[in-house]
């Protein structure tokens, strides 16, 4: 047989059954420690369970909402992180863009400062080719000049000669000026021209030299629209992906915010249910007497029994007929049944959180050891064989090693108090 739980009362008034019992009352108290079964789960509807069970199918529901909010964070943190990569990407293509973009911009501007160079120098050789054109226009007019003078002289001929003034020496000599300044005009109308076709030339090459300019810096120009647009249309996606992750971020911390307050009801609510675990204390003052009749000893009271053994009363007797039907007063599990010397037949019921009924006294047992019981359940018999020592079915309450008064537990109602 196990060690039973600590039933403590004196029995006996020799000093040996005294120790004996002093020794059994400490063996008893470890052997419950040890072999303390869990309280079992309620299932009769009192108040108590009902809110308990209402709590627990909360608990439930609030656990699933807790793991939707979970997963649902863990998914916002993943776009998170997603969203922030993509951010890092683009600031590298931005970075880079801008790089090119600076780079065509100083290309540009070389260009720019070559073909306002080349247009200074086209508009140079335009002055100059407009004054020689100019100095050509002045030469041209004069040597017109020279060739009407030179007609009107006329040629030296037989009849210059011949009717001339002058003598012909002197005819000679000036038709040799005549001659002379006319080929000099000549030669510098040569030169003018010469020079004028060589500026041209030099224009020419110049127009051409800045018109492919011209080329390279539409093609420069179009690259770095290109590449602005481009800019552009990367700051604007930077600017939603940062709206995204912003917006990623803000609901993960929603969600977990909410998550919290999910696991902030489920600690309340499964603190409450740790309350209501303890049905047994919930309903002191409330649970039935294991029979109806009147109380013979109270708590704490001196007494004695039939053989003259005095001591303390750690529970309480109370007197009903014989045959009666013992009940259970709450749920439970069956920690011992059987035989205790100096009780007799008596069953020890833990209701869990280290509290335990203790019934004594009886002519029949009905549970067994290990049993579940519920409130009101039939657990043994009285009779006359198991009240010869001592009046009435003995009870008392536990709490670890400490007994309680059994009237502050249960309904007073049914019971006759002396």
């Amino acid at each position: 047989m196990k060690t039973p739980h600590a039933v403590t009362h004196s029995l006996a008034s020799s000093k040996a059954f005294r120790s004996g019992m002093k020794l059994f009352y400490h063996s008893s108290i470890m052997g419950l420690i040890i072999l303390a079964f869990p309280p079992v789960p309620a299932t009769n509807a009192t108040d108590w369970k009902a809110e308990k069970q209402a709590i627990e199918q909360k608990i439930k529901g609030q656990s699933i909402t807790i793991n939707q909010l979970q997963q649902g964070l863990r998914l916002q943190q993943e776009k998170a992180v997603v969203t922030r990569g993509q951010e890092k990407d683009l600031l590298a293509e931005l970075e880079n863009i801008d790089a090119r973009l600076l780079e065509k911009l100083a290309k540009l501007s070389v260009l720019e400062d070559s073909m306002a160079r080349q247009q200074e120098l086209i508009n140079t050789k335009e002055r100059e080719i407009n004054e020689i054109q100019t100095e050509r226009e002045k030469a041209q007019a004069h040597l017109q000049k020279r060739f009407t003078a030179y007609y009107k002289t006329g040629t030296i001929g037989i009849i210059n000669v011949a009717f001339s003034a002058e003598t012909l020496p002197k005819l000679l000599n000036i038709h040799d000026s005549f001659n002379a300044v006319i080929q000099y005009d000549q030669n510098l109308l040569r030169q003018y021209r010469k020079t004028l076709d060589g500026l041209e030339q030099t224009k020419k090459a110049l127009t051409l030299e800045t018109t492919l300019q011209g080329t390279f810096i539409n093609q420069a120009n179009q690259e770095k629209e290109a590449i602005e647009q481009t800019r552009q249309e990367k700051n604007e996606l930077l600017a939603q992906i940062r709206t995204q992750t912003k917006l990623h971020e803000k609901a993960a911390h929603e969600l977990e915010k909410e998550a919290d307050n999910v696991s902030a009801q489920i600690a309340t609510m499964k603190q409450r249910k740790e309350i209501l675990n303890q049905g047994f204390l919930i309903s002191k003052g409330k649970l039935p007497a294991p029979v109806n009749g009147r109380v013979l000893t109270l708590y704490g009271q001196p007494r004695d029994n039939r053989m003259g053994v005095e001591g303390i009363s750690s529970g309480i007797a109370i007197e009903a007929p014989d045959g009666t039907k013992v009940m259970a007063i709450f749920e439970g599990t069956v920690h011992y049944a059987g035989y205790l010397r100096g009780y007799g037949n008596t069953i020890i019921i833990d209701h869990g959180f280290k509290y335990y009924s203790v019934t004594s006294r009886l002519e029949k047992l009905l549970k067994e050891e290990g049993d579940m019981v519920m409130a009101g359940d039939e657990i043994g018999v009285m009779g006359g064989t198991a009240t010869l020592m001592e009046e009435g079915l003995y009870f008392e309450i536990r709490h670890a090693t400490a007994t309680e008064d059994p009237l502050l537990w249960l309904e007073k109602n049914k019971l006759s108090l002396p």
